[in-house]
């Protein structure tokens, strides 16, 4: 298999509360769990090649898929969608898991959506590891601000998680095995 690139993907899904005019995750969440708001993000995680994403220091991958929010989007697409995952932040000794992407809201308008997790390491959380502060953006990434949530990983999502992962010129045990081994190296390891 040598020189062919190992591609990997798996399928993610988060959803958690959101508020529009909120101005932190935690006020989101907060208000978002009153209102009984959910943000839904099914997530279709895309490596092209394994070798060159353990490579990069970004570790990045293609996002695909859509989102729903009452009152903002109903299962629109995800577009210029990136995922970066294990990024080194020396000041918080900390691992961040990066997600953006941009999606098109029920009214037609461009939407941006940026979430992270603070991983703290090394070994982080649990807690930290399923929890993704959110924050929604009209128009660009540095547009003025819709509003903001926290969404999670349901535990329970975990088998459907670890079943959708999905290998192509290696087969899958050994593609899951390197990524498993790639991801136990970045939790167990603080930036420097």
């Amino acid at each position: 298999m040598d020189g062919v690139p190992i591609r990997f993907t798996f399928h993610e899904r988060m959803l958690g509360p959101v508020a529009p005019g909120a101005q932190t995750p935690q006020e989101g969440a907060a208000l978002g769990r009153a209102r009984g708001v959910t943000f839904v993000a099914d997530l279709n995680v895309s490596i092209p090649d394994l070798s060159a994403f353990f490579a990069d220091p970004r570790h990045a991958a293609e996002l695909g898929g859509t989102v729903t929010c009452p009152g903002l989007a109903s299962r629109q697409p995800v577009e210029s969608g990136r995922l970066e995952m294990y990024v080194a932040d020396p000041g918080q000794k900390a691992k961040l898991m990066r997600y953006t992407f941009r999606f098109c809201g029920d009214d037609g308008k461009p939407y941006c959506f940026e979430g992270i997790k603070i991983l703290h390491t090394p070994l982080p959380s649990l807690r930290s590891q399923v929890t993704l502060l959110s924050s929604i953006r009209r128009d660009r990434p540095d547009g003025p601000l819709w509003g903001a949530g926290i969404l999670v990983f349901r535990l329970r999502d975990l088998p459907k998680f670890l079943a959708s992962m999905r290998a192509e010129g290696l087969p899958r045990l050994q593609a899951l095995w390197r990524f498993s081994r790639f991801a136990q190296r970045e939790l167990l390891h603080a930036p420097s």
